[in-house]
């Protein structure tokens, strides 16, 4: 059809779906919320932007002015907007909450495959949940939602904030490339940076280790051979109480990695992601973020989870989410709207059109 004319072109990183992909999508979403629903959580329909401060410090935002000239922000994170709303609510009656919710969030991202300013997401929310038994329990609502939507033999790797916090320290989680070697699991690398930034010789040893300790609940014991400090200590008794408790309901598939890191600063405690074959990025992910809700004067401990819709479609079988074989009506046929209605009645799929 050659190039279209620029009034037919969107730009580049939004998404248009049509037809059958948004159908997929759309039943998705329907499943996800099913199950999130019978775990007794509440829908909460939050504002597509807000001021500048609910994001404050994120990156890539896009912005817009309104009438009297103020910055807002169009929604770059669904947690840090339904902190600011669901606090409202606790103000009123500070009492445990489980809301969940789905939409856009638009946040500019490098180029290259796959990467996209507008993703739709469904998430949850489960406030005033303290304790690993929550933390679990996040982890096996997102093992249900993966298989509603049938995607088989998915990947949940789980790690901890404030391990890796606590073997930082102050200097070490103030250093940009520590962070991103880390990320990039390069033994080599955070050595070399890790040294340069001056942590002591234990620290750098297990540090460069961390790459290497993914696999079952057996790798939370590794780092106890180092000289740990009480706050890494007590992460670790947290991932292994984690780990019995979702042990105990036979989810024995779940991998632990204490290198993993995340790309938001609140997290605090347990965060897992999510992954599935054949998908180069994550479906999906959470965690534990125990301080977040400080900012209004609030002590909430909080878990959260999140799904890119778009990759859960991907990652999902090709036959999920159809509209399924239907009726043909031709429009020009006697009584062609009645046989629509009484197939309809039955629950069938119909299509009408002209005659071919």
């Amino acid at each position: 059809m050659g190039n279209l004319p620029a009034q037919l072109s969107f730009p580049p990183g939004t998404e248009l779906v049509f037809g059958p992909q948004a159908a997929r999508r759309t039943r998705i979403d329907a499943e996800l919320a099913r199950v999130i629903h019978g775990w007794g959580f509440d829908e909460i329909i939050l504002p597509g932007f807000d001021t500048a401060e609910s994001f404050d410090g994120a990156d890539g935002l896009y912005t817009l002015v309104d009438r009297e000239g103020s910055r807002l922000v169009l929604r770059a994170d669904f947690t840090m907007m339904a902190a600011k709303a669901l606090a409202i609510e606790l103000r009123r009656a500070n009492r445990p909450i489980r809301a969940t919710y789905e939409g856009r969030v638009y946040r500019f991202r490098p180029g290259g495959h796959g990467h996209r300013v507008e993703q739709t997401q469904r998430g949850l929310e489960w406030l005033n949940a303290r304790g690993p038994v929550y933390d679990a329990a996040c982890i096996l609502i997102a093992r249900e939602c993966l298989r509603a939507v049938g995607i088989e033999q998915p990947v949940i790797v789980v790690g901890h904030a404030g391990f890796v916090n606590a073997v930082l320290g102050d200097r070490g989680r103030a250093e940009r490339r520590l962070l991103e070697a880390l990320d990039h699991k390069n033994p080599s690398r955070i050595r070399v940076v890790a040294e340069r930034v001056g942590l002591d010789a234990d620290s750098v040893r297990l540090l460069e280790t961390l790459p290497l300790l993914t696999g079952g609940p057996e790798v939370i014991k590794t780092p106890r051979a180092f000289a740990l400090n009480r706050a890494a200590s007590a992460a670790l008794d947290e991932l292994a109480a984690i780990g019995a408790l979702l042990a105990d309901c036979g989810a024995n598939d779940v991998l632990f990695d204490l290198g993993e890191v995340r790309r938001f600063d609140y997290y605090s405690g347990a965060m897992f992601k999510i992954y599935a074959r054949g998908v180069g990025d994550e479906l999906g992910g959470g965690g534990r973020y125990d301080r977040l809700y400080d900012r209004f004067g609030l002590d909430v401990p909080a878990v959260g989870l999140g799904f890119d819709i778009a990759r859960m479609a991907e990652a999902a079988p090709r036959d999920f989410g159809g509209n399924g074989p239907g009726v043909a009506v031709r429009a020009d046929a006697p009584g062609a709207l009645a046989t629509v209605l009484a197939h309809r009645a039955q629950g069938h799929n119909v299509t009408l059109g002209e005659g071919t």
